[in-house]
């Protein structure tokens, strides 16, 4: 989960001798403040939803004398819902689908899936709640093993089978929740009323299904309403400074340890790759001595890097990135030069 993204290469950063040679330089960069560069290209980024998981990585950078600050970001997320009992749900998903197959045309065949899928969905709830109320009366407590999850010491589900019974219950929980059929006391969810399971009210998100026909909604008499909830975000932006990092397995063994975001693949991955980028750039303006910035800019539009005896990089990148990322250069101090014409620094 945590492994070098390139490890079936056998190539960490260090590994490659032009980025070894070039990182393993002494680098002064003086001032620059983080907030000045908040919008360079050789930064990264990395995303949590949890603001403890977040701290955490801003800890681990700083440890590694790279400078990181947090923002939270708070977006508001509106989603269609479609709410019904469970048969008028049945119903207008058939009529929709039979309606789409008239047609004829092979185009809404992805549409009939969705449909088909969605209806999966919702009769798999349908027959758990009638399992639950075949089985049970009212006082008797049900959902047993996701109440027990929040009240345990455990973290979660620890295998393939209790994550199955984990989304189960948590959907039936939900659905009782919803059309008033469960309580909760000291020892756990209490069930308060039996209904027929065709007549349990249950809810579709919009975005999920092709856009269902007014006639129909009105037919079925199906509720439909605009969903709107919060959203927390906690972003850990690292300065352009990260890209100096010689020993990757120092920030690998930091994320292993706190079982942090599977996203630091993407960041080793991003990381390695504006390595080699780098170090290519001082490769050649160090083989020309001065180069015209001009020179650099196509450069990248489509190049292909041999790294290792397996791993090539291909390179896609604009004339205004390579731009952005040479400006970046300049500011860390590792180019210089006035107007178009670039020198290496060090």
């Amino acid at each position: 989960m945590y492994g070098n993204p390139w490890s079936e290469y056998g190539l960490v950063a260090s590994s490659h001798c032009r980025i070894k040679s070039f990182f393993c330089q002494p680098i002064k960069i003086s001032g620059i403040k983080l907030n000045d560069v908040l919008f360079m290209v050789l930064e990264e980024e990395v995303w949590f939803s949890s603001e403890e998981e977040a701290q955490d990585c801003v800890k681990i950078f700083r440890s590694l004398n790279i400078s990181a600050n947090l923002k939270k970001q708070v977006k508001l997320e509106n989603r269609v819902m479609y709410k019904a009992p469970f048969s008028s749900l049945k119903e207008i998903i058939e009529e929709e689908i039979i309606h789409f197959r008239d047609t004829g045309k092979e185009e809404f065949q992805d549409d009939i899936e969705a449909f088909e899928l969605t209806f999966a969905d919702l009769k798999k709830d349908r027959d758990y709640l009638a399992e639950i109320f075949a089985s049970h009366v009212p006082g008797d407590h049900v959902c047993t093993n996701l109440f027990n999850s929040f009240t345990d010491d455990k973290t979660g589900p620890e295998n393939e089978e209790e994550m199955k019974i984990f989304l189960q219950e948590a959907s039936a929980f939900r659905i009782l929740e919803l059309n008033g059929l469960i309580d909760i006391d000291e020892e756990g969810m209490v069930l308060t009323m039996i209904i027929e399971p065709d007549d349990a009210v249950m809810t579709v998100f919009g975005d999920e299904l092709p856009q269902i026909r007014e006639k129909s909604l009105e037919k079925w008499e199906i509720i439909r309403s605009l969903e709107a909830n919060e959203t927390h975000s906690y972003i850990v932006t690292t300065g352009p400074d990260i890209v100096f990092l010689e020993d990757m397995s120092k920030l690998e063994e930091c994320f292993k340890e706190r079982e942090l975001s599977e996203e630091t693949d993407t960041l080793l991955a991003n990381l390695q790759v504006k390595q080699v980028l780098i170090a290519e750039i001082v490769d050649i303006i160090q083989k020309e001595g001065r180069t015209s910035k001009e020179d650099i800019l196509p450069e990248f539009v489509h190049k292909t890097l041999h790294i290792d005896e397996e791993l090539y990089i291909g390179f896609h990148l604009s004339p205004s990135f390579i731009e952005s990322v040479i400006n970046d250069m300049k500011k860390l101090g590792l180019l210089k030069g006035k107007g178009s014409r670039l020198k290496v620094a060090l």
